[in-house]
């Protein structure tokens, strides 16, 4: 199984996916996570307070799905995709558009103050599409601007925004010149969303419609 899953895409070091699960009785959701592969042993890290973490305690089962689409990573950030985006297997949800996924069963290990840490063992693996690509550095770029992102609520201080506002426009830049459509698509639509956070906070930023 342990091969399955590296030709799955999930190899040694953290694999960004797009982690499915759902409730016991409910929507499914998706939304990015890291998994943590060393060896055979495979990892996720939940916080307190997501949608992800409330449905692995209720089921314990989560699927990491595997696609190279930059969208799918901004618009899970921002909420959830819509149910045709979903298909199932043997009733839980995998993303309709994934090159692979694997369904794992989740194992608490530790308990954080503001996450928890699973070992994940996977059940199940499928191989939709087995392609080659080259490194993209437009698409690293929309990764890394998600994973920046994701910590604008956290962030305690303006200096602090100011700062990630200055590596978003790097970010921006990065994809501007070695993206594809795709990228492009995604780090505006991943710059107008906190365009609207900031104004929503009353923050005074910097017109990030400028970085584009």
């Amino acid at each position: 199984m342990d091969n399955l899953v590296e030709e799955a895409g999930l190899r040694e070091g953290i694999s960004e996916v797009i982690a499915t699960t759902q409730p016991l009785s409910g929507t499914p959701n998706a939304a990015p996570v890291g998994i943590l592969s060393r060896g055979s042993e495979y990892r996720v890290r939940l916080y307190r307070g997501s949608k992800t973490l409330s449905n692995v305690r209720e089921t314990m089962r989560l699927a990491a799905n595997v696609t190279r689409d930059p969208m799918f990573f901004v618009r899970t950030l921002f909420g959830n995709l819509s149910p045709g985006d979903f298909s199932l297997f043997h009733g839980f949800p995998v993303l309709k558009e994934a090159n692979s996924w694997v369904l794992f069963r989740c194992r608490l290990v530790y308990e954080g103050t503001d996450s928890l840490l699973f070992l994940l063992s996977p059940l199940a693996v499928a191989i939709i599409r087995a392609r080659i690509y080259a490194i993209n550095r437009g698409l690293n770029a929309v990764i890394e601007a998600a994973i920046l992102a994701s910590r604008y609520n956290i962030m305690k201080s303006n200096r602090e925004r100011e700062q990630m506002m200055r590596k978003m426009g790097d970010y921006a830049e990065i994809v501007e010149r070695c993206g594809g459509r795709r990228e492009k698509e995604a780090i505006r639509l991943l710059i107008d969303e906190l365009q609207k956070r900031a104004n929503q906070n009353r923050m005074v930023s910097k017109n990030l419609s400028m970085l584009l």
